[in-house]
């Protein structure tokens, strides 16, 4: 048996010489190229085996060279190749070179190593620091932007893309390359991944790379690959997979079908929208005129006023200026930033520019018009705007520097930003046009299939090409949309975190994930009482139950989880406190990866002991004692054999806690925090982590 496994080894040892020795000898490739993963700017993992990927002929090799290493690399039979270089310790900038036959040569500068991390979920995640846009930026957003000077942190914010079968997994992203964590950078990137990643940097002083690939209000199965849904024999999740299979010209079909009937839906909505109000539109023709009165218009402050609250209709602004004598008869750039939904911008009633309905996105496009030469006099000049705003928020959208006009040629710039005069064209009345079709190009398909919530598919367009990327790990900020399946959950949790770590074959792969925040209804503009919840009887719904789900899934291995409960906004599923989800994964990562021996997380349910008419509660992570802010400790409830829960007494004692009602006499069960928005939770350990929402009755398909 010791000559058979001798004789085998060196089968294998034999094999991959002549594997080094074939790569040795293959001619250098003409036609090469490298995956779009990689860019100047990148971070590449430290203390792991360098991965640089890419395609070329088949058999043709290239040699790539980072800090003084180089490997040569063959193209196989699918004309893919891997170089391997060896593992790095922290530091930088590099230079990464790969180079082919004829001289031909691809270059990355400004290359660091140090530690990478996945950001991915759905809209929690994908909430950026600053949009400008009122209820989707982080707490103080505007300003954490403006100071985000980083150059040690680097982003890449993968652009949101569907991969459906026939095609399966993707070698290829769509989208920018890695970037520079500055301020223009990291407005529009996530929230709780920079926030996360700032923590790190503070916390190990070496360079941090971010990846963002996250889409809003996706589920779970989403981000799982087909062959985790097979690992688990999960056959209604395949099923929904093959019937997903389409031939790329029946789904090219059968898209455009769907594409031009929500055009032509889109179309006929948006013409009553203004055949609607044709007097008002008539009454309002001559406003964009240089010496129109100011009788009838208000003051308005742009870029921060936007529409009335749930107003959709035509809004103009108006804003005086003075034109140089030198910028006379010159052509002039005219940027008002974002605008949502569309526009028409006027100069002295000379119509100069417009974005309407054709243009991708138009709700979110910066606009910069040109105002020709010949229109241009010294003197003071009007500039007008028609807004037009068809759903939800409506008005300028862009920041206070987005704002300005100033020859083409010349960095001179006026700020436009400030005190412009509005008036209202018309307000749409939508019980009498219409609900708002999703505008042709900007909703998505109508073929299940082909939805980002479908199975695999963001896996296979935003994951799969970054699993050639060796990472530290991931965080995770997900499971809103799963909250009605909490029990489907515990078997999806656990199969995505082994699925990735099989993908990137780690199986020490970090997975760090949110537990939901406290939340009760998404109705920003229109919210409830902070006080909404007192008098409320004890509860039992599915967002609680979730978040019990996200906490069994801690028995899997180096995982983390950062509990928000205390961070959540009652009528906004989208809280705008991301600094404190930043944080607390941080120190999640700094336990699981880096050595951190204190406490980095809340105190976690442990187990229970009845004393008599009492029950008392021990904890993890709350060695160092628990605390209650503003008071005793509340939220807890109590129930006897009949399980009707009561709201109960607590009292700290030492690292317990004991709860009792004089209601339940013969107490069996006790739940803290058990409510979509627990109001009042106010449990700490000493550290200032909150405790996470539990019950002591656990149901059986939670892992144990």
């Amino acid at each position: 048996m010791k000559k058979a496994l001798t004789v085998g080894a060196c089968g294998i040892l034999m094999a991959a010489a002549a594997l080094c020795h074939g790569q040795q000898q293959a001619p250098l490739a003409g036609d090469f190229a490298v995956r779009k993963i990689y860019s100047s700017h990148m971070v590449l993992q430290r203390d792991r085996p360098i991965k640089i990927a890419g395609t070329a002929e088949v058999g043709k090799a290239v040699v790539v060279k980072l800090a003084g290493h180089s490997a040569r690399a063959m193209a196989d039979v699918n004309g893919e190749w891997t170089a391997v270089l060896p593992a790095m310790p922290a530091g930088g900038p590099h230079v990464v070179s790969i180079s082919g036959a004829n001289e031909k040569q691809v270059t990355f500068d400004d290359v660091l190593i140090g530690e990478v991390w996945l950001c991915s979920g759905q809209s929690n995640m994908s909430m950026p620091v600053f949009s400008g846009r009122q209820f989707w930026s982080a707490m103080n957003g505007e300003d954490e932007a403006r100071h985000a000077h980083y150059p040690q942190i680097r982003l890449h914010n993968t652009s949101q893309k569907r991969g459906m079968a026939p095609e399966g997994p993707r070698k290829e992203i769509a989208g920018p390359e890695w970037v520079v964590c500055m301020p223009d950078s990291v407005a529009l990137f996530s929230a709780a991944g920079y926030f996360f990643g700032r923590q790190l940097f503070k916390e190990l002083g070496v360079p941090i790379g971010l990846i963002d690939s996250s889409w809003g209000g996706t589920p779970i199965e989403s981000w799982i690959s087909e062959e985790g849904f097979r690992s688990a024999n999960l056959e209604k999740d395949l099923e929904r997979i093959r019937q997903g299979k389409l031939t790329a010209e029946e789904i090219q079909a059968l898209e455009a079908a769907s594409a031009a009937k929500a055009k032509e839906a889109f179309a006929g909505w948006e013409k009553r929208f203004f055949t609607q109000y044709q007097q008002q539109i008539d009454a309002a023709r001559g406003w964009a005129q240089a010496d129109l009165s100011a009788d009838g218009w208000v003051a308005a402050d742009l870029p921060g006023e936007r529409f009335p609250r749930d107003m959709d209709g035509v809004i103009w602004y108006r804003k005086a200026i003075s034109i140089p004598a030198d910028w006379a008869g010159k052509d002039l750039s005219l940027s008002l930033g974002a605008i949502d939904d569309c526009d028409e911008t006027y100069f002295n009633g000379e119509l100069v520019g417009k974005t309407g309905t054709d243009t991708a996105e138009y709700w979110s496009v910066k606009r910069n018009y040109t105002v020709p030469a010949a229109m241009v006099k010294a003197g003071q000049a009007v500039v007008a705007v028609r807004v037009i705003d068809y759903y939800g928020d409506g008005g300028f959208t862009g920041q206070t520097d987005d704002l300005s006009i100033g020859p083409k040629d010349s960095e001179q710039r006026q700020s436009l930003a400030g005190q412009w005069h509005s008036r209202t064209e018309f307000v749409a009345d939508l019980a009498v046009i219409g609900k708002r079709p999703d505008p042709a190009g900007a909703g998505l398909s109508t073929l299940s299939s082909r939805k980002p919530g479908h199975p695999t598919t963001l896996y296979n367009a935003m994951i799969a090409p970054w699993t050639i990327y060796p990472i530290r790990g991931a965080i995770w900020y997900q499971g809103e949309s799963n909250a009605g399946a909490y029990e489907r959950y515990m078997t999806l949790h656990p199969l995505l975190i082994q699925d990735w770590r099989r993908l990137w074959q780690d199986p020490d792969l970090a997975f760090i994930f949110v537990q939901l925040a406290a939340y009760e209804r998404h109705k920003p503009t229109e919210r409830l009482a902070d006080d909404f919840w007192v008098g409320r009887e004890p509860s039992d719904d599915s967002w609680a139950k979730l978040r019990e789900v996200q906490t069994a899934t801690l028995k899997i291995p180096r995982t983390g989880m950062a509990v928000i409960i205390d961070a959540g906004d009652h009528s906004d599923i989208h809280p705008a406190n991301k600094q404190v989800v930043g944080y607390r994964l941080a120190k999640e990562a700094m336990r699981i990866c880096y050595g951190f021996k204190g406490v980095s997380a809340g105190p976690l349910y442990k187990d229970m002991a009845i004393e008599g008419n009492r029950i008392r509660i021990h904890f993890d992570n709350a060695d160092s004692g628990l605390v209650s802010k503003g008071g005793e400790p509340t939220s807890f409830a109590i129930a006897g054999a009949d399980g009707v829960f009561v709201w109960a007494n607590a009292k700290i004692e030492g690292t317990t806690i004991v709860v009792w009602s004089d209601k339940v006499p013969e107490p069996k069960t006790v739940r803290y925090a058990w409510a979509s928005y627990p109001g009042n939770a106010n449990l700490c350990n000493r550290e200032n982590f909150p405790a996470s929402p539990f019950r002591t009755d656990m149901p059986d398909y939670l892992i144990k």
